[in-house]
């Protein structure tokens, strides 16, 4: 059997409303080439077979137990019949026409361990767009190195991920679950000391909000400390100095630890006074602490 050369997988859990606009956005722009779309469903129970049964020809696999965030990301590759895999996240979006130009770039570029997929950021109501390029980057190939160092944080979202499946599975990525970033680990290791591949135009559109937009808000921390896990563990394969630059880039693109970031954050209900002494263990500087928590407005 011939492989297919492309698997759109969506790593889901109880939220079908955002699946159902998604895969309607996926086969809007597929509009008939032969791409695998497979709906890894944490579930566990029927909250999406409906919407699932909408769409002909998609492989909806449920999981007879919740495997968690990270695990259910890693499944979809595990789950895959094709080279590459595409993870997109269930409330996200892909753009039609750029979808056509990116499955055709994928058909001409050979084998490559990662391909990154540029994205735009949307309301959490996915009407309008925020902002139309999230990541600043050239088309083409890339040394990973370069990648891990300036544009690693990218790859948190799960949209901007077009892994080999073959390269991803020879890792060790499963040693890395429980970081909610075990996919960035099998990235980082299937890519090490090789180059990648860049496509620059936005292809899908990253839905971004407040607290309420992301299934893991609660554990705030807990995805902080996860990214910082992973890059010291990545430490040993890159270095102290790609390790620094890695860590400094994302926190510079999320603004992490800034006034306005911990302002947002406390405003979202995910931050309190009592969080101090783990903001500051974080790099949080005190100035920015201060005016967030104890300046009066």
């Amino acid at each position: 059997m011939i492989e297919k050369k492309l698997t759109i997988a969506i790593p889901t859990y109880k939220r079908p409303d955002f699946l159902d606009k998604c895969l309607s956005s996926i086969f809007s722009a597929i509009d008939g080439e032969d791409v695998d779309v497979l709906v890894m469903d944490d579930s566990v129970d029927d909250t999406n077979i409906p919407v699932c049964k909408k769409y002909e020809g998609i492989r909806h696999i449920r999981n007879e137990k919740n495997l968690g965030i990270d695990a259910n990301i890693c499944a979809c590759v595990e789950n895959a019949e094709s080279q590459y895999v595409w993870l997109i996240g269930e409330d996200d979006l892909i753009r039609k026409k750029s979808f056509r130009e990116a499955y055709s770039i994928l058909g001409r570029i050979g084998n490559y361990p990662f391909v990154f997929a540029n994205y735009s950021y949307i309301t959490s109501d996915q009407k309008f767009v925020l902002r139309n390029v999230s990541v600043d980057v050239a088309y083409g190939e890339m040394e990973f190195k370069k990648f891990f160092e300036d544009y690693l944080w990218s790859a948190g979202f799960v949209g901007g991920c077009i892994v080999n499946r073959s390269a991803f599975l020879g890792t060790d990525y499963k040693n890395y679950i429980g970081t909610y970033y075990a996919h960035v680990a099998g990235i980082c290791l299937a890519s090490l000391g090789d180059k990648i591949f860049v496509i620059n135009r936005p292809i899908v559109g990253n839905r971004v909000g407040n607290a309420a937009t992301f299934t893991w808000a609660e554990d705030y921390f807990g995805v902080f400390e996860g990214w910082r896990a992973l890059l010291n563990r990545m430490k040993c394969y890159f270095g102290e100095d790609s390790y620094q630059k890695a860590f400094e880039s994302h926190k510079k693109a999320h603004g992490y630890l800034k006034y306005k970031f911990l302002l947002n954050k406390k405003a979202d209900g995910l931050l309190n006074k009592s969080d101090v002494e783990k903001l500051i263990s974080f790099g949080a500087g005190h100035d920015e602490i201060r005016r967030a928590f104890f300046v009066s407005k």
